[in-house]
Parts: C-alpha cells; sequence; structure tokens
C-alpha cells in the first residue's frame, strides 16, 4: 500500500479525480487525503496526515459525528454514505456528499477505510428551491398543503410549546365568486392571506389547504394567545373589507402543551371548533336578517 502511495504518478491521477479522495487506518487517522477544503482546521504545516475528524474539523459536532461513523465501519465492514452541510460565514451553506468504504486485505481484514468527499452544491440547491417552489401556493404566497407532506415531520422536532393549530374558512368568497367574479375572489383570499401572515407571529407558518381554507402552526403559542390573534385577525379583515370583497374567517384553533400528541387529532379538533364558530356566525347573521 505504500508503494502505491509513494507513486508521484498514482498520487497525480487521484489529485486530478473529479471528487475528493482520501484513505484512513484502523484507529481513524488520515494516511492521504487529495484535497481537504478550508471547512477543515489542518495542522501546523497544512496537513490532516496523522490526525483524526475529531482533531481536524472546524465543527466539533462533525467532527463526532464523521469519527463515530468511521469506527463503525471499521467494527462492521459496512460502508456509509451521507450529505454534509457546512454553514458558511455570508449565511449560505455548502454541501458535501460523503462515501466511505471499509478496504480488506487478502485473507478479508479490515486495514482501513477509503472515501471519496463531492461537493453537491449546486445539486441541493436546486432542489431545495424546487421544493421550496412545491411548497408555495402560487396565489396568495403562503405555504400549500404540500408543507405538511415535506416540513410537518422535520419541524415537529423544532416545536416550541405550547403549540396551537388554527384553522380557518373564509366567508363569504361563494357570494364574492357569485356576484362579482373569480378575479373578485383572489383578491380575497390575497388579502386574506397578507392578513393571516402580518397579525401571525413570525414562526408560525401559514397554509393555504385548498379553496377557502387556511391552517395556522402557532409554534409557542398559547390558547388565550390564539384567542387574542383571532380576535386581532377579524378586527383587521374588518377593516380591509370593500363593499364588493367582505371579508371575515371562521376559525377554531387547538393547543397541546407537550410533544405527546397526534397531530391529524389536533387538526381534526380545530377544525371542528372552526366550524361551530361558522354555525355561530351564520346564526348571527340570520338574527341579523329576521330583525
Amino acid at each position: 500500500m505504500m508503494d502505491f502511495l509513494n507513486s508521484e504518478m498514482m498520487k497525480r491521477f487521484i489529485h486530478s479525480a473529479p471528487v475528493n479522495i482520501f484513505f484512513k487506518d484502523t484507529k481513524c487517522r488520515y494516511c492521504f487525503a487529495s484535497e481537504i477544503c478550508d471547512l477543515v482546521s489542518a495542522g501546523e504545516n497544512g496537513s490532516i496526515v496523522g490526525k483524526t475528524d475529531l482533531e481536524v474539523q472546524k465543527f466539533p459536532e462533525m467532527g463526532k459525528m464523521y469519527y463515530e461513523d468511521d469506527k463503525k465501519i471499521l467494527a462492521t465492514g459496512e460502508g456509509s454514505q451521507y450529505i454534509s452541510e457546512f454553514p458558511m460565514e455570508d449565511g449560505e451553506s455548502l454541501y458535501f456528499e460523503i462515501k466511505k468504504s471499509a478496504v480488506r486485505d487478502e485473507k478479508g481484514n479490515i486495514i482501513g477505510i477509503v472515501g471519496i468527499v463531492d461537493n453537491v452544491t449546486e445539486r441541493v440547491r436546486l432542489e431545495k428551491k424546487v421544493e421550496e417552489l412545491s411548497i408555495i401556493d402560487g396565489l396568495t404566497g403562503v405555504y400549500n398543503r404540500n408543507y405538511l407532506k415535506y416540513r410537518v415531520e422535520e419541524k415537529k422536532k423544532q416545536l416550541i410549546f405550547p403549540f396551537t393549530v388554527i384553522m380557518s374558512d373564509c366567508n363569504y368568497l361563494k357570494e364574492v365568486n357569485d356576484q362579482y367574479g373569480h378575479e373578485y375572489g383572489d383578491i380575497l383570499l390575497k388579502i386574506v392571506a397578507e392578513t393571516l401572515r402580518e397579525e401571525i407571529p413570525e414562526g408560525s407558518p401559514v397554509i393555504r389547504m385548498g379553496g377557502d381554507e387556511f391552517m395556522i402552526l402557532g409554534n409557542g403559542i398559547t390558547e388565550e394567545k390564539a384567542s387574542e390573534l383571532m380576535a386581532n385577525i377579524r378586527e383587521s379583515l374588518k377593516r380591509k373589507s370593500k363593499e364588493k370583497i367582505l371579508l371575515s374567517l371562521a376559525m377554531g384553533s387547538y393547543t397541546v402543551q407537550s410533544k405527546d400528541f397526534s397531530f391529524d387529532e389536533i387538526c381534526h379538533e380545530a377544525d371542528q371548533r372552526m366550524y361551530e364558530n361558522k354555525k355561530w356566525l351564520k346564526a348571527g347573521e340570520s338574527a341579523e336578517t329576521a330583525e
């Protein structure tokens, strides 16, 4: 193996490869690396040879994860593959796909690790952009129901309790569409979405579920705060109402205090309360008409 590593021609081939290549020994130490990005803190002589990821990575948690992964490969012989995100000072991130395999001698004994590091930043950024576009409602600019499909499980790990779901339904969309046309109905939906984003605290996504239904995922919002927010939304919509565009929402909320909950169940409870509110509003309108 050393003859191979000392071969100048072979080194030139490896350094010219379209991906970075590295070898590690049975103690998880680098014994060769074709190129290591500026994302690692190399030694005084600019070399990482003889060091583990615990010693060279700028991000300690990442170094620990790489090191533990190396030990697992050496113990089991099973390779690994993953994409790592490296935050940069400008706020952007670089992404590298890392693939590692165990190296065995002629007797089948594991003698080290071989790996490649491929810069997949452009690919990941494009994928993220496509995903972002797929979860944004084209009419209103808020999230669409795809957000629940792609992001809710990820976001559940970052929830701040109490957590509240607010469901809402536009009261006059059908009337506006029937009397003035769908163009005015679209304006109604845009104003409602804009109002929800204005009134709801940052970090609580607004989602258009379809048609005239909107959902709010209230991070850190208590039941009392939810009631206050719904009152503020109603007042804001009332102020923005025009002769041809009556703005009103039926709303209902449900709050949980801990991670022990079913997302589907709290959405159902909030939905039920929203429909109860809608019935109450209609009953009030009927009473006013009768007078």
